[in-house]
């Protein structure tokens, strides 16, 4: 084990206890240990390890064994504390237990993997010392922990000497127009500006849906949110079917091209700067909708390398990890009083029901304007196993127990309608979008839909439909 020094919280304070190991790992039977997914699919158990500890997976993931007066500072100097009723996925938690001395002090610190939908942590993600890597209930951990909880969201990345190369990193790629790079990204995930398609004949400029049966240019912007520079950076893509809930086995490696290759790399990136990775050639077949875009930006893919400066934590789990992003959006132009029809796979279910949920929002098309008092919705209809539904009025949608309406204040949109309904079954999703003839040209709409397992979304999707 060897000192690594020159890592900072956000404030300037330098992290004095941060200790690099290259330890091994042993299998641990407990059945709540976790497993990491390869790029092949392959499984590793992230079993008992000194490699890092429950601090070093918090804040550095899986890179390094911290001490506690480092994570206290980095809690103080990089995070906002979180009341009970407002805790969000990928929050801290913190565990305080009392010392000899009568006074309490930090034991353990880990991140929400689960809340209950009103804002309360059900499971959480957490490194046990030299155990092993665990999902769990928020006080099933060692009674040396304590009882004594407290949450918090980061708001800030950490940093590093500037004159150091890849001692820390963090490789970030947009989820959406909001996404502020932190750990987990909250609402909709799979709309990154990020993922850009560049269709014949090649101007350099995105362009907003590919063209099927034509080659066409992929590429990500991926940023470095750490004032250091990182090397020997690549950029894997994939695509999909369209669909809603998608899991690894789903995504499609776009093949190799003569002097495209996929991966694509190796690039360097300096300290908080972007850069537009390499594009490779993707020729989708005819679909009936927008087919799913993904990139990963990573230096390797070994999660026990304590070389590696930005490890990938949750291989294919995209709100998870920031390296990785999903573009599931649907373009389309409509005029006044035409209608387009899209099919959509709901995906895999993981639990025995799933509620599948759309929501129809407006956006100006120059956000100064702010928002019309009179908008006119759209008529959106959604089909499932042979039923019907219609989007309902934004009031009586709201009154619908399982109604789920993630928070658009952020990217100027005007939630005015939608759905919900549970179902037991996977298949297709047939969505009927019709512009009546009164509707101003000039605006945007926006259908999200969305698949959910315990009030948690597994998925979802975006038509964005432009009136022309």
């Amino acid at each position: 084990m060897s000192l690594v020094n020159g890592i900072y919280t956000a404030a300037d304070v330098h992290l004095d206890e941060v200790n690099d190991y290259d330890g091994g790992v042993t299998l641990d039977s407990d059945p709540k240990t976790c497993v990491y997914t390869h790029f092949n699919l392959s499984t590793e158990q992230l079993g008992r390890t000194g490699r890092y500890n429950c601090w070093g997976f918090t804040f550095l993931p899986r890179r390094y064994w911290l001490g506690r007066n480092d994570v206290n500072n980095i809690i103080r100097d990089n995070c906002d504390p979180v009341s009970d009723g407002s805790i969000q996925v990928g929050d801290v938690i913190r565990y305080q237990d009392f010392g000899g001395d009568g006074n309490l002090y930090t034991t353990h610190t880990g991140r929400v993997w689960q809340t209950d939908g009103a804002g309360h942590a059900t499971w959480i993600r957490s490194k046990w010392g030299g155990w092993a890597e665990y999902i769990h209930t928020p006080l099933d951990v060692p009674d040396s922990y304590g009882t004594h909880l407290a949450y918090f969201r980061q708001r800030a990345p950490l940093k590093g000497n500037t004159d150091e190369i890849g001692k820390i990193a963090d490789l970030w790629i947009k989820d959406s127009p909001t996404d502020d790079g932190e750990q987990y990204s909250g609402a909709p995930w799979w709309t990154s500006p990020d993922i850009l398609v560049d269709t014949p004949p090649y101007d350099g400029i995105p362009d907003l849906n590919p063209v099927f049966d034509h080659t066409n240019h992929v590429w990500a912007l991926v940023r470095n949110r750490i004032n250091q520079r990182v090397e020997n950076v690549y950029i894997r893509y994939y695509w999909a079917d369209p669909s809603i809930g998608l899991g690894p086995a789903n995504w499609n490696l776009i093949p190799d091209t003569p002097g495209y290759p996929n991966p694509a790399g190796p690039i360097a990136i300096d300290g908080n700067s972007s850069i537009e990775a390499p594009y490779v050639e993707w020729t989708p077949t005819a679909a009936p909708a927008h087919q799913c875009l993904l990139a990963i930006a990573y230096v390797n893919d070994n999660p026990s390398d304590s070389n590696n400066p930005n490890p990938i934590v949750y291989p294919f789990d995209i709100p998870w990890d920031n390296n990785i992003a999903q573009r599931n959006v649907h373009i389309i132009e409509l005029e006044n009083g035409s209608n387009a029809k899209l099919s959509i796979n709901t995906g895999a279910i993981f639990q025995k029901k799933s509620s599948l949920n759309a929501v129809l929002t407006y956006s100006p098309r120059l956000p100064i304007i702010g928002f019309s008092d009179k908008v006119v919705p759209l008529k959106v209809t959604l089909t499932f196993d042979n039923k019907v539904y219609s989007l309902k009025a934004l009031s009586r949608y709201l009154r619908s127990k399982r109604a789920f309406t993630p928070d658009y204040r952020c990217v100027g949109e005007k939630p005015i309608a939608g759905t919900t309904f549970i179902t037991e079954k996977v298949g297709r999703l047939g969505v009927e979008i019709t512009a009546p003839k009164n509707v101003k040209s000039g605006s945007i709409y926006y259908v999200h839909i969305t698949q959910s397992v315990s009030n948690n979304i597994i998925g979802g999707y975006t038509i964005a439909i432009l009136i022309v």
